[in-house]
This record gives structure tokens, C-alpha cells and sequence, in this order.
């Protein structure tokens, strides 16, 4: 099986594999100058990409395919293979942990409407209730201790892919297959808001990591859901009505995450902080971006808006 290098073409923030006749999987290890991409683009007939941690600044991965390209199967199932064995498994976290991140810590969302998401992989569930189980029989503070802090990373980590894939089916074209849209609880899919100050915060730099050890309301011996990390970045956001936030924002649409749904609950969210100057940013933002004859009867909210 053939394994292509430097096979990327680089476009600004935005890099595409371009395999060279039929290929099923590309390495980027070797690829210099990536630390300035933030989406990746794979084509559907790749089935194995190698290299992700090279991408520094990496925020959306589009794949078309269905395989697990990334091998998160084979990282779950080695991660589980100890869990009887406390000592062995910690170890197994702690190689994970100090060893070549498999991802960006700034990743947002993987599109992939035709892959099998990572919460639904074999070994999942095992191993976040293992995680579970150990943090919340901890002694001592998270930030502190090394074994805690490894616990913290893991979990962090798999949190970050889950959320990935979450954000990801909603910037993904319809439709989704059924087999893979059954994938997605519903109690578990971000809002419009939810996806717009999830992607805020990690463009600001916050992570799972860091709300997870932060203390306080946020205790670091559970697991916390999705609910309270949203309630954390939301208490966190400090949005301004300045110069910074209409780049942050442009900045977002650019990657894909102001489409016309998120851009209403951009535009409620903002006029809900009294934010006039960036409110009427977006929103002719978005009435140049969709105009009013492109616009159907279910998205006139931007002509009642502009009427207040």
C-alpha cells in the first residue's frame, strides 16, 4: 500500500491533499511551514493520514471519506487495553500525553459526513467511565498532581475530538447518511450559539484543559458535561465592542463557522451584550452575504432586525 509525502497543496490558511494517482494514504511528517493552516481538506479516496500534529493552528478538517483516516480506533484500543491494570493504564495516558499530540489544540470541528464519529468507536464508553471513575476518586488537586494531570489530558483531549465532530456535522452539507446521522444524539448537538462561542473561545485560546483544572464551581475531581463547559466559556467570553471582535468574527466566517444559521444566533447573542457597533457589523455582514432575493421565507430575520 503506497504512502505519499508532500503531496499538500498550501493556499493561504488552507491546505489541501492532492494524492498523486491512486493513493490510500499521505503523510505529512515531512511537510514543512504548516503552522500557519487552519483548515485541511482530504479527499474522500484517503484512508489513512499521518501527521497530523504538524498542523499547529489547525481549526476544521473537511473529509469526505469513511474510514477512520486518523486511526482514533487504534488509539482507543490501546489506550483500554490496560484499564484493569491501574498503574499500567496511567502509564499508557502519560505516553499519550507526553508523546507527539495527535491533534491541534485549537481543532474545532471535523467534517466527515460519511466517518464514524469517535464517541461512537468500540472502547469509548469504557474509557471515559474509566477516566471518570479515577478523577473523581482523586486526593489531591488536578493542576498539581502528575497523575491527576495526565487523567485531566486524556480526557481533555478526547472531549476536544467528541466537540470536534459535534461542531463539525453542523458545518457539513446535508444530507448525512442514516447510519452516521444516528450517530449524533440530540441532546448532544450544538446550538447555533453553543457553535458560535465554542469556536470564539477556542480562537481566544481557551481549551477543555483549562476549564477542567480551573477549581471553583468547575471541581476537578468530575467530569464535567458539555452544559457546564458552555456555562463557563459563556461566564468567560468578554466580548468588546471593538476592532478585534469584527476580525474575530470575519475571521470565523472565513473558516466556515458564520453560516446563515449561526449568524442569527450571532446577531441575538451580540444585541443580547448590548453590542450596537458589532451588531450592525454582522448584520450587514450578513445581509451582503445572503441578499434578500437569495433568501428564503424561514430566513427574513435580518429585515426585522434592521426595522428595530
Amino acid at each position: 500500500m503506497e504512502t505519499q509525502v508532500e503531496c499538500l497543496r498550501i493556499e493561504g490558511c488552507r491546505a489541501v491533499a492532492e494524492p498523486g494517482g491512486p493513493v490510500v494514504r499521505i503523510s505529512a511528517r515531512a511537510v514543512p511551514a504548516l503552522r500557519g493552516v487552519e483548515v485541511l481538506v482530504i479527499p474522500p479516496e484517503v484512508e489513512a493520514f499521518y501527521g497530523l500534529n504538524r498542523f499547529e493552528n489547525l481549526r476544521v478538517v473537511e473529509y469526505g471519506g469513511t474510514a477512520d483516516v486518523f486511526a482514533f480506533q487504534d488509539s482507543l484500543d490501546w489506550l483500554t487495553e490496560k484499564l484493569a491494570d491501574e498503574e499500567a493504564f496511567l502509564f499508557r495516558l502519560a505516553t499519550n500525553a507526553i508523546g507527539a499530540r495527535p491533534i491541534s489544540p485549537a481543532l474545532t470541528a471535523i467534517t466527515a459526513p460519511h466517518m464514524r464519529p469517535i464517541h461512537t468507536l468500540a472502547h469509548w464508553e469504557p474509557l471515559m467511565a474509566a477516566l471518570d471513575e479515577r478523577a473523581a476518586n482523586g486526593t489531591v488537586r488536578q493542576d498539581t498532581s502528575r497523575e491527576n494531570i495526565f487523567l485531566c489530558q486524556g480526557y481533555a483531549q478526547l472531549k476536544r475530538l467528541e466537540y470536534a465532530f459535534y461542531v463539525g456535522r453542523s458545518l457539513a452539507e446535508a444530507p448525512y447518511s442514516p447510519g452516521i446521522d444516528a450517530c449524533y444524539r440530540p441532546e448532544d448537538r450544538f446550538t447555533g450559539e453553543e457553535r458560535l462561542i465554542y469556536a470564539l473561545a477556542l480562537l481566544r485560546g481557551h481549551s477543555y484543559q483549562e476549564f477542567y483544572t480551573n477549581g471553583g464551581a468547575n471541581d476537578y475531581r468530575h467530569m464535567r458535561p458539555k452544559a457546564h463547559y458552555l456555562d463557563y466559556l459563556r461566564q468567560n467570553l468578554s466580548l468588546a465592542d471593538n476592532d478585534a471582535l469584527r476580525r474575530q468574527l470575519l475571521h470565523l466566517a472565513d473558516l466556515g463557522f458564520l453560516d446563515q444559521d449561526n449568524c442569527r444566533a450571532a446577531v441575538d447573542l451580540l444585541l443580547r451584550s448590548r453590542l450596537t457597533e458589532a451588531t450592525a457589523f454582522l448584520l450587514d455582514y450578513c445581509n451582503r452575504r445572503w441578499p434578500r432575493q437569495a433568501r428564503d421565507a424561514g430566513a427574513d430575520f435580518l429585515d426585522t432586525e434592521f426595522a428595530l
